[in-house]
């Protein structure tokens, strides 16, 4: 029998790693989920969109489509904003939370939907089934149009709820009598997910840089790469399955399992990514010293 690779060795950690938290936060929902009604239902959904995605990325990953795993994981960096945002705020204002999240940012986009609806409605013959869906989704009826507050004040509910405002409000949030840190250190990579989303400059340019590598060079980037998106994935599923305990105030059914997974993880990606870094070091002390 052959050795597997270190890659090979990771993926399989990562995917036992997410199995574990999965049910861990399945756990968590299944006894204390009843503690807050009105809350628990959305960081269900919240959660689930969050396994999706992330199953998504797996997937992209494993069949060589480190890029396009990087667009799907900007969703999965959303995704556990939000459940942090939500989890970690005090518990008086969670019920505030939940009313801009469903109602008043609900209504921002119902309206903004509508009038998007409206251009396509215009091309649109009146027969047409399109025509009718377009229609729907300009029906006061079935959506609130009537979006709350002045312009400024939905700028503002936005901008409170983009992955930018989340990330810096949470940056040094005392949680469990300890501060977050370095929570800002992913606006880095969300930055480069949504270069490739938006197909902007610097998206090209990596490109160029990937084609570009010597063979050699190439495939401990490549590497590197993979394993930074799979440590990733581990450790943000793995820090919003700790928020939801926190929330809830409960136990997980095996802790020291559920530390370990992280951890064995983690374990395999450095040097992976360790490797790579240091075949680029000779290249950016000329930078520097230039």
């Amino acid at each position: 029998m052959t050795e597997q690779s270190p890659l090979r060795l990771l993926q399989e950690a990562s995917l036992e790693a997410h199995a574990f938290i999965r049910d861990e936060v399945v756990g968590l929902f299944d006894r204390y989920g009843e503690k807050t009604p009105d809350i628990t239902p959305t960081l269900k959904k919240l959660f689930a969109y969050l396994s999706s995605r992330n199953q998504a990325v797996s997937f992209l990953v494993s069949w060589g489509y480190s890029w396009d795993a990087e667009i799907i994981l900007r969703s999965f960096y959303e995704t556990a904003a939000k459940i942090l945002l939500v989890c970690f705020a005090a518990d008086e204002d969670k019920s505030v939370l939940m009313d801009e999240f469903w109602n008043r940012l609900g209504s921002i986009n119902d309206r903004r939907r509508a009038r998007k609806a409206e251009f396509s409605a215009q091309i649109m013959d009146a027969d047409n089934v399109s025509s009718a869906i377009f229609d729907a989704l300009k029906n006061e009826r079935l959506f609130d149009l009537d979006a709350k507050g002045n312009k400024a004040e939905r700028k503002r509910l936005e901008q409170k709820w983009s992955f930018s405002e989340i990330i810096e409000s949470l940056d040094g949030r005392v949680v469990g009598g300890e501060p977050l840190v370095g929570m800002k250190s992913i606006l880095h990579v969300y930055g480069m997910c949504s270069h490739l989303a938006h197909a902007d400059s610097t998206a090209l340019d990596l490109m160029t840089d990937r084609a570009l590598r010597p063979q050699d060079e190439l495939q401990i980037l490549e590497a590197g790469h993979i394993s930074r998106i799979l440590s990733d994935q581990v450790s943000l599923a793995w820090f919003c399955a700790d928020a939801l305990r926190q929330h809830f105030k409960g136990d997980f059914s095996d802790p020291e399992g559920f530390y370990e997974a992280f951890r064995k993880t983690a374990k395999l990606s450095e040097p992976l990514q360790a490797a790579f870094n240091e075949s680029q070091r000779e290249f950016y002390e000329r930078i520097k010293s230039s």
